[in-house]
């Protein structure tokens, strides 16, 4: 039937899952907020969050400390030109896991913290991997002639990426499957 998913519905609402399969929704979205996906959405106030000035203020101070973190790696452990960037694969794929690892638990806590999200994962890890990162890395490669390296760089660093994410994920599943939990009571 055109327009449907193979189950018959289509595919505009929510289908139910296991909370042992799939993260938590997002306590951030609001079903007043016409930008944003939730399960009973419609049209109804704009949330101009653009004035949230604490939240702003967090992602401030965590950009400021992923980029200087960053950038003291970057001196620390400097990439001769031609070469595979190992600095800048390393701080992405350190990044990976970690916003895996941070984002579920973040989501997963009973009380969320209204700065801690902003601060840790849009500001820290933000900075800390950036898409720009990325691509002066591949951009420097292909300047020196190493196309091949480049396409190797890009594609190993985005399989890697996806990976370690997925295992942030799971690491924070494992914990809580033997009984741990992540959650401030």
């Amino acid at each position: 039937m055109p327009g449907r998913d193979r189950d018959g519905s289509d595919g505009l609402t929510r289908r139910r899952h296991d909370d042992a399969e799939h993260l938590p929704i997002d306590p951030d979205l609001s079903p007043e907020d016409p930008g944003e996906p939730a399960i009973c959405h419609h049209r109804g106030i704009h949330v101009n969050r653009t004035r949230d000035f604490g939240v702003l203020g967090a992602i401030a101070a965590g950009g400021f400390a992923g980029t200087l973190a960053r950038y003291s790696v970057g001196l620390a452990w400097p990439s001769a030109s031609g070469r595979f960037p190992w600095s800048i694969f390393t701080i992405n794929a350190s990044g990976s896991f970690l916003l895996g690892l941070l984002v579920t638990i973040l989501l997963r806590r009973a009380r969320p913290d209204r700065y801690l999200r902003p601060l840790l994962c849009v500001g820290v890890l933000g900075s800390w991997t950036t898409m720009s990162s990325l691509a002066v890395g591949s951009d420097l490669l292909v300047r020196a002639h190493h196309t091949g390296t480049a396409v190797i760089y890009v594609f190993v660093t985005v399989v890697v990426g996806l990976i370690l994410t997925w295992s942030g994920i799971g690491a924070v599943r494992f914990v809580e499957a033997r009984g741990l939990s992540w959650s401030s009571r």
